[in-house]
């Protein structure tokens, strides 16, 4: 695979719709920066991307491993100024399928270049407040209040 739009190409050939379950919408451009970045933070973790793309629902699930932990990259997005900065890791309470054991955020984009922001075990975020960004209640945590990217390397994976 070259980009992430194929992953968008995928999900619509399989039927899947472009409008998200929670009302929001993605796009082949949503999907590519995403994919670039889920990229990006494997090669910096030195991590073998898990690029798969299944007929019946888009990308193969956690984006890699790290000590045979599942990991999540959460891309901040775009805006129409260009890409988040700041935001929150959100994850959908209602999509297990898409959880992982730690949660890494990216900023950036492909035009920019892209940022590791920090990172978030599963366990605690499900212990966080839910918050409504519009479309029902999510698992969140701003980015001001995520671990410290070193910790990672520090953190107790027994």
């Amino acid at each position: 695979m070259t980009d992430g739009s194929e992953r968008y190409h995928a999900k619509r050939d399989a039927g899947i719709s472009d409008i998200r379950k929670d009302g929001s919408r993605t796009s082949a451009q949503t999907d590519r920066q995403a994919y670039e970045a889920e990229k990006f933070a494997a090669d910096a973790f030195q991590q073998k991307f898990n690029s798969e793309i299944y007929d019946t629902h888009g990308d193969g699930g956690s984006d890699f491993t790290f000590h045979g932990m599942t990991v999540e990259v959460i891309h901040l997005g775009m805006d129409g100024a260009g890409p988040r900065l700041t935001g929150n890791l959100i994850v959908n309470p209602h999509e297990p399928q898409r959880w992982a054991n730690i949660y890494v955020v990216v900023r950036g984009s492909i035009e920019t270049a892209f940022d590791l922001v920090g990172w978030y075990v599963h366990d605690d975020l499900i212990e966080l407040p839910k918050r409504n960004f519009r479309f029902g209640d999510r698992f969140c945590c701003h980015v001001d209040d995520l671990r410290k990217m070193n910790e990672l390397f520090e953190f107790d994976y027994s």
